[in-house]
């Protein structure tokens, strides 16, 4: 029986780390990565995550597709402080992007690196994933991946990826009050 043909969004390579082992053990995979984050900001902050991500490629011996889109000024123009609302557009825009890239390049299906960080909204992704899921004809592979972000995260650690300090859009990055939280003036 072939693999399944599985394109994995990547949001950063600590969260892809832990991901990636679990799909691996399980087997059956036939694993593509495609960082797509338009949430993330601002480009150098972006940049940070993305050669992470090439390197944990290397490393993991899987292909990585990159679009590398930001919409920093959708985010200060049309969304606000209310997190939940401006949450559920992010995780919108992107799993929407990948379900469609999956259907359009082949593949049986996708899955989402959100799925394993306990700071995310665990079950609003999974309703999305399905909904787009169906949207494009496409399948979605759900797993809760959160047994293994601690694992991940260290291994990350011990690899040397970098590790950021919040969420990834200009709101997540006021809201954060991490110690190490890199200094940005400007937000291009």
């Amino acid at each position: 029986m072939p693999n399944t043909k599985l394109l994995l969004h990547i949001c950063c390579a600590p969260c892809a780390t832990g991901v990636l082992q679990k799909l691996k053990s399980d087997g059956g995979f036939d694993i593509t990565g495609y960082y797509y984050n338009p949430n993330i900001h601002p480009s150098k902050e972006n940049e940070a995550r993305k050669k992470s991500v090439e390197v944990l490629s290397k490393d993991e011996n899987i292909r990585v597709l990159y679009d590398g889109q930001l919409m920093v000024t959708y985010w200060k123009e049309n969304l606000d402080v209310d997190k939940e609302r401006r949450c559920k557009f992010c995780y919108t825009i992107r799993i929407d992007h990948i379900a469609k890239t999956a259907k359009e390049k082949g593949f049986d299906a996708f899955t989402t690196t959100l799925l394993v960080s306990p700071w995310q909204d665990h079950e609003k992704i999974q309703e999305i994933a399905e909904t787009v899921a169906k949207k494009y004809g496409v399948g979605f592979i759900y797993q809760d991946f959160r047994p293994f972000y601690r694992e991940g995260k260290n291994e990350a650690y011990r690899r040397g990826y970098y590790l950021q300090k919040y969420c990834g859009c200009i709101f997540s990055y006021r809201e954060s009050d991490h110690k190490k939280k890199p200094v940005y003036t400007s937000w291009y």
